[in-house]
């Protein structure tokens, strides 16, 4: 994806694309551009909400000066994510990708293999439950995504409190 604005006190050359700029240059291109320039980083987020380059633009985010364009990318990354599906997957998928077996689970969990399945299984398991079993695949939940009628919303969490030894 080329055709990123030229700024002049940054040089990522004419052949890069948004995937080779750094936090600095996502917010030089954000702050610093018109809509024109944010294409090629509205398309990048479109694409992948959830890629590295997203990531990178929420970071930014956090930091930008001009307040106005930071809601509406914000906005934008918050759309595209809870429209996205294609990163989305079970929790059963995400312990095979991991090469594990639901006992093989449970032995890092110090639970029962029913009792993976059970969260596996479940319509709405408890917080608590996903934080368990995602640790057990060196994993941990950032964010909820959430859905109404009226669009999605990212929730950030909070970071678990650091086991006591």
């Amino acid at each position: 994806m080329t055709g990123l604005p030229v700024l002049r006190h940054l040089d990522y050359g004419r052949s890069a694309s948004v995937h080779d700029v750094g936090a600095a240059g996502l917010q030089a291109i954000l702050d610093g551009s018109d809509v024109d320039g944010w294409r090629p980083v509205l398309a990048a987020v479109a694409l992948d909400p959830w890629g590295p380059v997203a990531t990178r633009v929420e970071q930014v985010l956090d930091h930008l000066e001009t307040y106005g364009t930071a809601a509406l990318v914000r906005g934008w990354l918050r759309r595209c994510r809870a429209g996205s599906q294609g990163s989305a997957c079970t929790l059963a998928e995400l312990r095979r990708e991991a090469g594990l077996s639901q006992r093989e689970l449970a032995v890092r969990l110090g639970s029962s293999q029913a009792q993976v399945a059970r969260i596996e299984s479940a319509a709405a398991p408890s917080l608590r439950s996903l934080r368990r079993y995602l640790e057990g695949l060196s994993m941990g939940p950032t964010a909820l995504v959430v859905a109404s009628g009226t669009g999605g919303r990212i929730v950030r969490l909070p970071t678990a409190p650091p086991e006591k030894a």
